[in-house]
């Protein structure tokens, strides 16, 4: 066979099955020139458990192929894997060996890569980077800290798309540019820039030509953290170079794409955009992102200004759409999800600024607390309402006065926020509620009920204000009330244990799903609550586990299990692996949302292709992991 004709039998089928079909052609074709196509009859072993890699990642083109591991002398079917599947992947990206045994089970055509080749795409292609984070070499559930950091510098190498009559502008670089030579003492140079209060200096020959930048991270890494005396070290000893050029009039979409990939903060503004003219501007990543219109500063700034509940819902659309093309970039979760709670709590407090106009000032201070996923951080639809508001208690004679004031803001905000496009919650958790818009002392009786009193309710509105969050107003009093439910759990130290079994209440579908993909018995026709059987095992184990370190993190799930990953190092790998999964599962559910035009929760299961499967099998093993942590922890067996 030519190499023609077999690059042409390689592509062809590859191109069919993700990661392949999201490879620019070109870079297709550049790995399947390196391909060779191997023949398993049946009964071969691809490879052995324990057994170090080989040079190549294989993908099975015809036939089936059983990935089983040896555990206590039994062997245990993983994976049967048919056309379109990934094998050994994991083991290179991982550094360790085989973590179980591939052997054909009929006669198989294999397409051997080599992983020499495929590596380096990790980082040029997000797409494969994100395939393999998700566990996808099949039979190999779950990855570790290499290709989780494999996939962040890929998506890190993704720029922000921007609308073209905002974003294509170019950027005005500073004319004012702070430069020395490079025998300049650092104590000088540092002097003259606290003087002209910038973060940088240029270091420039006698030409004012660029040579380097010394920043104030270079400061502290390279001079305070290293000892050096500054009144003797020349700034070229410890400058950066070489130091980034652009020309004139570049765009702010094409500079943020090199930010992201190189992680600068700084560009030099030369003549002919190279190092060998002479400087005439400077540009900060400041004066990048300012210019951008659609980026979330710009948006937040128009979002403090919006007038009314009409701009107000406006500019959420926009963001959603600004969220929606960060998940086609497939921008990191963590970016995406700060994005969106940065912008969902710039809005409420347009709103509560808005009420405040109209209301007039407050009887006593007060905090406004997000709940349930707004709380959390993880709110990327506009799904409904979450909250609350603890205000001071006022002297006895001007509780009642103050209570009806606030529940008069509280429904004018949250009247505010529905028009904006957050409906209102259909439970009534929210502050417009006298149940949920109380002074500090009632709240704190509140919890303390709830804890002292574990019935059905009160651990359905536990899991709801556990999650709580200062957005705006006195921050004290949502610590005082954090603080208050640590004390009251050490007096109650049985709680816990009903709010373990209250999380796991939604078993993850192991043997549905497993059976499913296994025998390939084809797409099910019902739709997958994705948020109750996937998404809330998780939540709900990870709010337990915080509460019971004592944990004073506000902020999301995977934030919370990367907290505990540093509290229980034994169990670091399980709880990275939890954070890696949510935010996936994010990521399905508001992906799902976009599409439908809804909440995102139910996702129909012919929808769902090879891939995605794929993930939510190996989701359900950590999930199934994590919650038998709660079982042996919290004892929760002995609890009806």
């Amino acid at each position: 066979m030519s190499q023609t004709h077999l690059i042409e039998a390689v592509v062809e089928p590859l191109r069919r099955h993700p990661p392949f079909d999201r490879l620019p052609d070109a870079a297709l074709r550049a790995l399947a020139g390196a391909a060779r196509i191997r023949h398993l009859p049946a009964g071969a072993v691809l490879f052995e458990q324990g057994a170090r890699p080989h040079d190549d990642v294989y993908v099975v083109r015809k036939g089936a192929i059983a990935v089983r591991r040896e555990v206590d002398g039994a062997s245990i079917l993983l994976d049967r894997c048919d056309a379109g599947a990934v094998l050994g992947a994991r083991a290179h990206i991982a550094g360790t060996p085989y973590a179980a045994r591939a052997e054909a089970e009929e006669d198989a055509l294999i397409v051997a890569l080599p992983y020499a080749r495929l590596g380096p795409m990790l980082e040029a292609h997000p797409a494969l980077a994100l395939f393999f984070a998700a566990g996808f070499a099949v039979g190999l559930p779950r990855t570790g800290e290499r290709i989780i950091e494999a996939t962040e510098r890929a998506r890190r190498r993704w720029a922000l798309g921007a609308e073209a009559d905002e974003d294509d502008r170019a950027v005005m670089p500073s004319r004012s540019v702070l430069t020395c030579a490079g025998e300049t003492t650092v104590q000088a140079a540092a002097q003259a820039m606290a003087a002209r209060g910038v973060g940088s200096i240029i270091v420039a020959d006698a030409e004012q030509r660029p040579r380097g930048i010394m920043t104030d991270v270079d400061l502290r890494a390279r001079v305070v953290a290293e000892g050096l005396d500054p009144a003797r070290t020349p700034v070229g000893d410890v400058m950066s170079s070489p130091v980034a050029t652009v020309a004139e009039g570049v765009t702010a979409v094409e500079l943020l794409g090199r930010m992201m990939r190189r992680r600068i903060h700084h560009f030099c503004v030369t003549a002919d955009g190279t190092p060998d003219t002479a400087i005439t501007g400077v540009i900060s990543d400041r004066d990048v992102l300012s210019s951008l219109g659609t980026h979330p500063t710009s948006l937040m700034r128009r979002i403090g200004q919006a007038p009314d509940a009409e701009t107000l819902r406006a500019l959420r659309a926009r963001a959603e759409r600004l969220i929606a093309r960060y998940l086609e970039q497939e921008r990191a979760m963590r970016f995406v999800a700060g994005v969106a709670a940065a912008i969902d709590d710039a809005a409420t407090r347009r709103a509560l600024s808005l009420a405040l106009e109209a209301s007039g000032p407050p009887p006593v201070a007060f905090c406004w607390l997000a709940l349930g996923s707004e709380g959390r951080e993880e709110r990327l639809l506009r799904t409904d309402q979450d909250n609350a508001l603890v205000y001071v208690d006022p002297p006895p004679a001007q509780a009642e006065a103050a209570q009806a004031w606030f529940l008069g803001f509280g429904e004018r905000v949250t009247d505010l926020i529905a028009a904006s496009g957050v409906v209102l919650c259909p439970g009534g958790v929210m502050a417009r509620n006298p149940a949920w818009c109380q002074p500090l002392s009632r709240w704190k009786a509140t919890f303390s009920k709830w804890i002292r009193t574990p019935e059905p309710r009160a651990l359905m509105h536990a899991d709801i204000a556990f999650d709580l969050r200062p957005v705006e107003g006195d921050r004290a009093l949502a610590e005082a009330l954090r603080d208050h439910i640590f004390a009251e759990l050490d007096a109650e130290r049985g709680f816990l244990n009903f709010l373990a079994a209250n999380a796991l209440r939604n078993p993850p579908p192991l043997s549905f799903f497993r059976q499913f993909i296994v025998e390939r018995s084809g797409a099910h026709e019902s739709a997958f609550d994705l948020k109750s059987r996937a998404m809330m095992p998780l939540c709900d184990a990870a709010r337990v586990l915080a509460h019971a370190h004592r944990l004073t993190v506000y902020g999301s799930t995977p934030r919370r299990f990367r907290a505990l990953a540093a509290a229980e190092p034994e169990r670091a790998g399980l709880f990275e692996e939890a954070a890696v999964a949510y935010e996936m599962l994010m990521r399905r559910r508001a992906q799902s949302g976009l599409a439908h035009g809804d909440s995102g929760r139910f996702v129909p299961i012919d929808e769902l292709g090879t891939l995605q499967r794929r993930s939510l099998r190996n989701i359900f093993a950590v999930i199934d992991e994590v919650q038998g942590v709660l079982r042996s922890r919290f004892r929760t067996d002995f609890i009806r």
